[in-house]
């Protein structure tokens, strides 16, 4: 097990549903005020220490001279996080542990993409992202120590103190974990490599940032991205029963990045209109989008529902519409100058 070095210079906290009301350094999250290190939009980081990761950030800012750091950090004594992922433990463990993190820095960097950006990168970084996010599930084995911690923040907090006390184990011996990750991990190497082999066809429009992707039945989120090379990904679906649609924004268009600069997104709700007046609501099923400030906003075929963010949770239905015309339909709406407000 690691041990960090005594008299860590900020005391952990999490600011859930009720913030925190000490002064503190948000990372990877947005806290209203007070020093802040984070890709997410409207962000306070200053640009010296800007990266596309916030673990990328929260490195630079840990290499800084002292001076720098303490001037940037004036009487703050916590540091937290407002949410739970990957990018956040590697932002986190920069700023506690940073002669640590620097030694595994290119492993930290890779497993919060893979969390971030849903991309695959390597067996270690999908293992530790995968760690990170089911540390308290069943299949977990070390569930046990979150057991009858049922209040969300107290949880969210539990898991981010056993991490970085654990640090060593998830990063260098991520193999003791395979329960958590395995299956997942399987299923999206072998649809990446069949994939590379044909299994899926690809056509990518690069002038606009634009991919179809078409398989016989469905693919993985992270599948979808990582054979796209395109942050405008749209999945169709052939199914026994119909083609199904489901387009996506990736998040790369969401956050702030420094090294990559994909197209603006655009607001997907008037292509949904004009795709429902080619294929009116029917059955329960209707042509629905996302507006452009979610995470990763989907425009697709199907039973109208609220997102589960990151998750493929919706129900989709076969469409009438020949895969031609849809396509067409996104290249028009692409090709043409927005008109309503775009996301970066």
């Amino acid at each position: 097990m690691f041990s960090p070095p005594p008299g860590p210079r900020l005391r952990l906290g999490f600011a859930g549903a009720k913030g925190c009301p000490e002064p503190h350094l948000s990372v990877d999250g947005m806290t209203p005020a007070g020093p802040n290190l984070s890709h997410w939009p409207g962000n306070r980081t200053p640009r010296v220490w800007k990266a596309d990761l916030s673990t990328g950030i929260a490195l630079r800012f840990a290499r800084a001279p002292e001076a720098e750091r303490e001037a940037f950090l004036g009487d703050v004594q916590v540091v937290l996080n407002d949410h739970y992922d990957t990018d956040g433990f590697g932002a986190l463990l920069a700023v506690q542990q940073p002669e640590f993190a620097f030694a595994r820095e290119e492993l930290l960097l890779a497993s919060a993409g893979v969390g971030d950006f849903g991309t695959w990168h390597s067996w270690r970084a999908f293992a530790v992202d995968r760690i990170v996010a089911g540390l308290a599930r069943p299949e977990s084995p070390i569930a046990s120590v979150f057991r009858g911690i049922d209040d969300p923040d107290a949880l969210t907090l539990a898991r981010y103190e056993w991490l970085l006390e654990n640090a060593a184990a998830v990063l260098d011996r991520p193999g003791q974990f395979t329960a958590i990750y395995a299956a997942e991990m399987a299923r999206v190497q072998q649809e990446i490599t069949a994939g590379l082999a044909g299994a899926v066809d690809r056509t990518r429009h690069a002038e606009l940032g634009f991919a179809v992707v078409a398989s016989r039945g469905p693919r993985h989120r992270m599948t979808l991205n990582t054979l796209a090379a395109a942050f405008r990904v749209l999945h169709v679906q052939h199914d026994g029963d119909g083609t199904r649609f489901r387009f996506h924004d990736r998040t790369e268009t969401w956050f702030e990045l420094v090294t990559l600069q994909p197209l603006p997104r655009r607001d997907l709700r008037p292509l949904a209109a004009r795709l429902a007046t080619l294929e009116p609501a029917n059955g329960g099923a209707s042509w629905n989008a996302d507006p452009p400030e979610a995470p990763i906003p989907e425009l697709y075929f199907g039973e109208p529902s609220a997102q589960a963010y990151g998750q493929l949770t919706r129900n989709l239905r076969p469409s009438s519409l020949p895969v031609e015309r849809v396509v067409a339909e996104f290249l028009t709406f692409f090709s043409a100058p927005a008109s309503g407000p775009g996301v970066r």
